[in-house]
């Protein structure tokens, strides 16, 4: 069971970067809530604001959803990166000193 623990903890990872990802990208599809303000009327007065919301492309919105999918993809290359780190370390110290 030892050999296999690396390998369950590096499957977890990639799962959870997979799965990340998915999270990440599905966050785009859902409407957008910006809190009670965005449902108050406008006041009367002559200003250079604009009231509508335009988003150049490639903004990103932080929703929930999109939160919790980059959370996850952090976590697993997290978690692929501390087992990489341990087999190298591992395999590093396996060389026998020459005396």
């Amino acid at each position: 069971m030892r050999r296999a623990a690396p390998w369950l903890v590096a499957g977890l990872g990639a799962a959870l970067v997979v799965a990340g990802g998915l999270v990440f990208a599905a966050g785009d599809h859902g409407p957008l809530d910006f809190g009670w303000t965005s449902y108050t009327p406008l006041q009367e007065t002559q200003s250079a604001y604009l009231s509508a919301v335009t988003f150049a492309d490639g903004t990103v919105v932080w929703t929930g959803q999109r939160v919790l999918g980059a959370a996850l993809l952090a976590l697993g290359l997290l978690l692929l990166t501390g087992v990489g780190g341990w087999l190298l370390g591992r395999r590093a110290g396996r060389r026998t000193p020459s005396a």
